[in-house]
């Protein structure tokens, strides 16, 4: 598979060259790439002192290496030496301990490895939900970093469309019309459809058949349909899988698209499905997103006496996609648009966009002045740590009229607030207040929080 550039890379280039004494712990759902990263990083500066030790393959060896102590960092070095038959060095050499969480024992001894003299890398998958059965505590001493799927910033680098990345960071900026806005458009759209799995993007760029892109898509929803339903995970494997399968019309209903737990199956309650939901978030392949009524800093979740109120959205938009079951050319057909309803068009948008903030980890909520129906709702509020408030309203095609922002605005009296859509960049001022309005392309979400 090519290898796809990610931001993250930078983060780890800094690590082993200002702060490689406490091991990196790597997080991410499966096949977001997490492997080929460390592996990538840690050949090109190790050379042939980079060692991969795989938790997943050969487990009776693996578990023999860390079968004493955990502190014995002599004894485990040794022996993953001679396991990989090759020769390890504390000041040259780079460890890669991939899908640490499958090993308990190679887990807990990472706060040994801090402060040693040895580069770790590790990477895990699930770990937020395999560590609540391990008897040994989560390591400390460590440096945690996420990896995310892919999000258009990356997905326009794959493309060999740096430049047009660059010059969309410019402009959001400037908020300048950008000559290129309807070719930065339509690659969004064929975004939407890939989605940021690596191994989706890869086949697009090589291949550029959809159909082969379809195929990996459904290998990646099987492979996490797998992981939720194995009987071993502690949770209900058929809730959550309905709990899966319920996003795309969750966020497809016209009204408040709040979770519904009574929408995912007949007679739905939230204390038969709420743990299967935390589950599917905690490993990272579903965004919980909640409710504020707050309009000034600090923004805090509301809190109603049994947590109803909150968003749920798909890691990867392409994954997404695939789950409404559309054909890609059909989508991208600009003449076929007024087939496709505007509750799937703003659907696929507002998911792109939390994909995005959460890339750049920025905590949001979205925001009702009170969380009774047709009160009206802003899509994402979020929180600088200059303690301003940043509103966010996505609006999927060209009609732009937002009832609830001026509402938000007016009340916490914000400076800024952005409006997504598919015009080009402006500036306005929203009337009745000293509020500058950013009228930023959906294309463009990568800059926010960034």
């Amino acid at each position: 598979m090519q290898f796809l550039q990610r931001r993250l890379e930078e983060t780890i280039h800094s690590w082993l060259a200002n702060d490689a004494s406490h091991p990196l712990l790597m997080r991410g759902a499966r096949r977001a790439g997490k492997t080929t990263l460390a592996e990538k990083v840690g050949r090109e500066y190790a050379g042939e002192y980079f060692a991969k030790l795989d938790f997943q393959t050969n487990t009776a060896r693996t578990d023999a290496i860390f079968s004493g102590a955990t502190d014995d960092l002599d004894r485990i070095t040794s022996n993953i030496a001679e396991y990989l038959r090759c020769d390890l060095d504390r000041e040259r050499s780079i460890l890669l301990f991939d899908e640490v969480q499958l090993n308990e024992k190679a887990l807990n001894s990472l706060r040994f490895f801090s402060e040693s003299g040895w580069r770790i890398i590790a990477t895990g998958s699930l770990l937020g939900v395999s560590v609540k059965r391990r008897a040994l505590p989560f390591p400390s001493g460590i440096r945690q970093v996420e990896l995310h799927p892919i999000d258009f910033e990356e997905w326009l680098w794959a493309l060999g469309e740096r430049r047009m990345a660059e010059d969309i960071r410019s402009h959001a900026n400037s908020l300048q019309p950008y000559m290129l806005h309807d070719e930065a458009l339509e690659l969004y759209h064929r975004y939407l459809v890939v989605g940021g799995m690596p191994k989706a993007v890869s086949t697009w760029v090589q291949e550029r058949d959809y159909s082969r892109v379809r195929e990996m898509l459904d290998e990646i929803d099987l492979t996490y349909t797998a992981d939720m339903t194995d009987p071993d995970n502690g949770i209900s494997g058929a809730a959550a899988k309905r709990v899966w399968e319920s996003l795309p019309k969750q966020l497809m209903r016209p009204s408040t698209k709040k979770f519904k737990f009574a929408d995912v199956m007949r007679g739905g309650r939230r204390s038969t499905l709420l743990e299967p939901l935390e589950w599917l978030a905690a490993a990272g392949i579903v965004t919980l997103n909640d409710l504020t009524c707050d309009t000034r800093f600090p923004l805090a979740p509301y809190n109603d006496e049994d947590g109803s109120y909150f968003k749920a959205y798909i890691a990867d938009t392409g994954l997404m996609f695939r789950k409404y079951r559309v054909d890609a050319e059909t989508y991208l057909d600009p003449t076929l648009q007024d087939v496709l309803s505007s509750d799937f068009r703003g659907a696929l948008a507002e998911n792109a966009v939390m994909q995005a903030l959460t890339a750049n980890e920025v905590e949001t909520y979205y925001w009702m002045p009170k969380p009774t129906v047709g009160s009206g709702e802003v899509d994402f509020i979020y929180q600088t740590d200059r303690a301003e408030v940043v509103p966010v309203e996505v609006k999927s095609g060209r009609n732009v009229r937002a009832r609830s922002l001026k509402k938000l605005v007016e009340e916490g009296r914000a400076s800024r607030a952005y409006r997504l859509s598919e015009q080009n960049f402006s500036r306005s001022v929203i009337e009745g207040t000293e509020c500058t309005l950013a009228g930023i392309p959906l294309y463009a979400a990568f800059t926010l929080g960034s």
